[in-house]
Formats: structure tokens, C-alpha cells, sequence
């Protein structure tokens, strides 16, 4: 296949040769046309000028003079010179080089173009012939016939010939080099526009053609300059739609799978693999009734194509972890040759738990506001129904009813700060505290309520230091703790109140010899109102809010809390706070 350069240079060598050649044609026909029409006018005027010179009346008295003067015509002239009597006869020939049949035959052609005293010329492949007749006393007496070989003629077309041929060559080789800077100079930069666009088409935008010139040519590099430029543009406007879409996609805390219409995954997120535990690089590309999940998609995503209409139910997983899913689908109708269905999962294990949570809460506080104020209730009707006369039964149930109003009062104020808490609408007034002097004073009004149950409580400081801390809610924390590790330590057992410091945190650690948290619970102890043991904890009067109150405040000073227990063992509380 030839490139456009070269048929460039062909077209123009082409057109230069059939020019040059025509030229060359035209030139030797009209070269040959002159030199023919020259020595006619020649041969004419030298055969006029020996009829009007010749001294002969028509005789043959003097043929030989006569032959002398027509050869000494022909010697003067350089040509063939021959006298014809009007019968024909060959009188005077000024070379004897033709017989008399050739003359003869001459005659026959010169009698039979002849026409009165009119002048013959008679072109022939090799000589051109002129006739003129000769007139004495106003009568033809004869015919002088006068011819010249066309040799210098053809000699001449050869140099025209030679000299076109060595001139078709310089042109050609004129023309190859101009045709070659022309051609190049038109295909330099179409290569150039065809190499930019070819990196367009393998998406390297960066490429530009140069612009030069105000032709057509660099108007066109320019129309491709733009057009890259419009391209690189929208590319990379595409690829940053394409990854904000990404990155909103696999940010998605719902599960997005969207499935094509021939059936296969073409979209599939991390959440979705949490999920369903199904990896997007493994389920991309294959056909959705292959998904390997522990719920049958297939049919939820089939029943959407099928019938065109969104579907929305909810689904509960159990593998890999247990979850409560919300599945919304929809069809998708851009695609050209069907249908496709995205579908999208939300987790609503969270919001099913808290509202589980919530009703245990309200549960819980109705049953723990019902058994203080029953109480209350029903001592003070047995009261007003007689038993303030006996002063004993009368004191024993006006001291119940103090308990009880206490322990409600106790409740009440917990859930009052529990809320302020976590409504985040609770002052914290910031103070320096010596670490040491101030859980001494603390355990000064614990200590009475340990010896009561024949306990040891211990404080273990390894040196004293500076904390900046709200005092009240640091001894919020540190009575919760403590008089939670009292009430569920037996007789004989021992609490400890440890504390050091690390590089940028300092560390509370409160323990105890009790009886331990079973396994199974220590993820919960944390919540509202959750007892390990509810007899015993209504024995020691806990309303159950403690350590969810303990568990908001660590949060609210930015710390970490983390409890160790072991059935039988004890337990153990660690708190993590920042010195800054």
C-alpha cells in the first residue's frame, strides 16, 4: 500500500513527464513543420530565380551548355537541380545521381499537380521537392525542378529529440526532489495529526500537533488540538465522576449489587461482601443464580426482572455473622437489550437492636420504679389501716418506706444523670488533683461499708502525680467501681484500687476476689439495668445504671475501659485515661 507521500511524488512526477513529454511532442512537430516550411519557401525562391534566370528558349540545339549551366546551379545552390522539356525530357540534371526512370517518375508527379505556372513543392520521407515552369516569350517551354535531401531536417528533430530526453531527465529528477520537500511538507504534519490521533484512541490526551500556518492543514491541527483538548477534559471529568461514584460507593454502609440484563454482576460493594460474605473480585462478571450466599437471592432478583415492579422485603442472614437486613430492588430500564436490577441492602441489625433495647429499658425501669413505689404503697396503707398504733410495726415500716424512697430517689437520680450524660449537656468543671490524696479520701467513706462485710480494700499507688480532671465524676467512677467489687465479693474478700502512669495516659485498674462474670455476659454488663445475678443485685440495692454511667463517662473524657473476670476468680475493671 502506498503511503500519501508517495503518491504525491508520483502524481507529480506524472504530471511533470506527460507535461514535458507533450511539451517535447509539440515542439518537434513544430519544429518540423518550420524547417519544412523554411526549405519549402527556399527551394521555391531558388527554383523562381533559375526559370527567370535560365537563357533557353525550348531547343535542344545546346544540350550541353545547358547541362553545365544547371550543374553549376545546382553547385551554387547545394541542391539537386533538373530542367524538364514540357515533354518530359530530362535536358540538364545537376548530380546524375537519380536514373531516368526516378526522374521520369518525378515528371508523371510533377505534371500531375502542376496547374498552369502555379509552383509544385512535393514533401517526400527524404527529400522535398520544388518545381517552377519555365517561360520564354510568355510560353512554358519546360519545368525546373529543384530538391533537397531532408537529412538536416531529421538531424535537427534528433538534437530536439536528445535534448527533450535529457531535459524530461533533469525535470524528473527536478521534480522528484520538489515533489519529495512538497509531499513532505504536507505529510509531516498529517503523520504527526495521524500519530495524536492515535494516542488519542489509546486515551494519551497529552498530545498535541504543532500549529503552524493558517491553511487548511494547520487549521485542522488546531480543530485537533481542540478536540484533544475537549476529549482530555471530559476524560478526566468522567474518571472523577467515575471514582467520586467508586469511592461513594464502596463508602456505602448498605450492600449495593446491580446485575446487567444478561444476568450477570456488574457491580458488587464491600458492604455487600460483609453482608453476604461474597467477594466482589470473585462475583463480578458472573451470572447472579451463581452467587454462593446462605439466602436464596436469586429468586428476589429474578422475581424483580421478571415482573418489572420494586420489591422490598426483609431478610435474615445468619452467616457469616447474624443480621437483619432491609432488601430493596428495583429494575433497571436504561439497559438497551432488557432489563437489569440494582439492589440495595441496608442493615437494620442496629436500629432492631435498639429497639429491642428499648423496650428492655422501658420494661426495666417500670418494673424497677413498680417494686419501690409497691412498697411504699403498701406499708403506708397498712399504716392508715391501724398499724401506727403498734410503735414497733410502725417504726419497722416507716423505715422500709425511707429504704425504698431512698433507692427511688437513688434511681431516679441516676437516670437523670445517665441522660445528661449522653445528651452530652453535662459541665464538666476541670481541676488539678494529687492522684493520691484524692482516692484516699474517697476510700475513707468506702472503708466503713467493707469492714461491715469483713472485706480488705486496698490502694495502690507506685508514686504520686497531677491528673486534670473533673473531681465529682471521678468519684462518680471510682464509687461505682468500688462499691460494685464490695457488693459482689463475699466475706474474707479483698478490692484493690490501683494506679500508675504510663508516657501519655495514666491508668485505673479496680479489682476484686468476687464471684466473677460469666463469659457470655461481659459484653453486656455495660448496658441499662443488666444484672448477672438480679437477687443479689437487688440485695445490695444497685439500681443497675452504674457501670452505664461508669461506661459514659470514661467515653465523655475520651477514654478506654476494659473488664477481665473470671467465675470464682474475681474481676477486673481497667481505665485508660489521657494525662492532656
Amino acid at each position: 500500500m502506498k503511503t500519501f507521500r508517495a503518491r504525491i511524488t508520483s502524481l507529480f512526477l506524472f504530471l511533470i513527464g506527460c507535461s514535458v513529454l507533450g511539451t517535447g511532442f509539440f515542439l518537434a512537430l513544430l519544429l518540423h513543420s518550420s524547417y519544412i516550411d523554411s526549405l519549402s519557401s527556399r527551394l521555391t525562391k531558388e527554383s523562381k530565380m533559375i526559370a527567370e534566370t535560365i537563357e533557353w528558349d525550348g531547343s535542344e540545339s545546346d544540350l550541353a551548355s545547358l547541362q553545365q549551366e544547371i550543374k553549376a546551379f545546382g553547385d551554387t545552390l547545394e541542391a539537386h537541380v533538373t530542367l524538364y522539356n514540357v515533354q518530359g525530357k530530362v535536358l540538364g540534371d545537376s548530380t546524375n545521381s537519380k536514373s531516368n526512370d526516378e526522374l521520369e517518375a518525378e515528371w508523371e508527379q510533377i505534371r500531375s499537380q502542376s496547374n498552369g505556372s502555379e509552383v509544385i513543392t512535393i514533401p517526400k520521407s527524404d527529400e522535398l521537392i520544388a518545381a517552377v515552369p519555365v517561360i520564354h516569350d510568355e510560353k512554358k517551354v519546360g519545368v525546373v525542378r529543384i530538391s533537397s535531401p531532408l537529412d538536416e531536417v531529421n538531424q535537427s528533430l534528433s538534437q530536439v529529440w536528445l535534448s527533450l530526453a535529457g531535459g524530461l531527465i533533469i525535470a524528473y529528477a527536478l521534480a522528484a526532489f520538489a515533489s519529495s520537500r512538497v509531499a513532505s511538507s504536507v505529510t509531516r504534519p498529517l503523520e504527526e495529526m495521524t500519530q495524536v490521533a492515535v494516542d488519542i484512541a489509546q486515551k494519551r490526551f497529552h498530545r498535541r500537533v504543532k500549529e503552524d500556518g493558517k491553511d487548511e492543514i494547520g487549521r485542522l491541527g488546531r480543530a485537533i488540538n481542540r478536540m484533544a483538548h475537549s476529549l482530555q477534559f471530559q476524560m478526566e471529568t468522567i474518571r472523577k465522576s467515575e471514582r467520586r461514584l467508586t469511592s461513594v460507593i464502596e463508602s456505602m454502609e448498605s450492600g449495593l449489587l446491580m446485575v446487567n440484563a444478561r444476568g450477570r454482576v456488574s457491580i458488587a460493594n464491600k458492604s455487600f461482601e460483609r453482608q453476604f460474605g461474597a467477594k466482589p473480585s470473585e462475583i463480578v462478571g458472573v451470572p447472579y443464580d451463581e452467587i454462593q450466599t446462605t439466602f436464596d437471592l436469586c429468586s428476589l432478583i429474578s422475581r424483580c426482572a421478571q415482573t418489572g415492579t420494586r420489591i422490598r422485603e426483609e431478610i435474615h442472614l445468619h452467616y457469616p455473622v447474624e443480621r437483619i437486613l432491609e432488601a430493596n430492588l428495583a429494575p433497571m430500564w436504561v439497559e438497551s437489550n432488557g432489563i437489569g436490577v440494582v439492589a440495595v441492602f441496608h442493615d437494620l441489625t442496629a436500629i432492631r437492636r435498639l429497639e429491642q433495647m428499648r423496650k428492655d429499658f422501658v420494661a426495666n425501669v417500670s418494673h424497677e420504679l413498680r417494686t419501690p413505689i409497691t412498697s411504699i404503697r403498701g406499708f403506708s396503707e397498712t399504716l392508715l389501716d391501724g398499724a401506727m398504733q403498734d410503735p414497733d410495726t410502725c417504726q419497722e415500716f416507716l423505715k422500709i418506706i425511707l429504704e425504698e424512697s431512698i433507692r427511688l430517689q437513688r434511681l431516679v437520680g441516676d437516670l437523670l444523670d445517665l441522660s445528661t450524660i449522653e445528651s452530652k449537656q453535662m459541665a464538666m468543671n476541670f481541676e488539678q488533683l494529687s492522684i493520691a490524696s484524692f482516692l484516699q479520701n474517697i476510700t475513707k467513706t468506702l472503708d466503713e461499708q467493707a469492714r461491715n462485710k469483713e472485706q480488705t480494700l486496698r490502694v495502690e499507688i507506685k508514686e504520686d502525680f497531677q491528673i486534670r480532671m473533673d473531681p465529682d465524676r471521678l468519684k462518680q467512677i471510682v464509687l461505682n467501681l468500688v462499691s460494685n467489687a464490695i457488693a459482689y465479693t463475699p466475706a474474707g474478700g479483698e478490692i484493690r484500687v490501683q494506679v500508675d502512669q504510663e508516657e501519655k495516659d495514666w491508668i485505673l485498674v479496680v479489682s476484686d476476689t468476687g464471684m466473677g462474670i460469666p463469659e457470655e455476659d461481659l459484653g453486656r454488663i455495660f448496658e441499662r439495668f443488666y444484672r448477672v445475678d438480679k437477687a443479689r443485685s437487688r440485695e445490695s440495692g444497685g439500681t443497675g445504671l452504674g457501670l452505664a454511667i461508669v461506661k459514659h463517662l470514661v467515653e465523655e473524657y475520651e477514654g478506654e475501659i476494659k473488664v477481665t473476670s473470671k467465675m470464682g476468680e474475681g474481676t477486673t475493671f481497667t481505665i485508660w485515661f489521657s494525662k492532656e
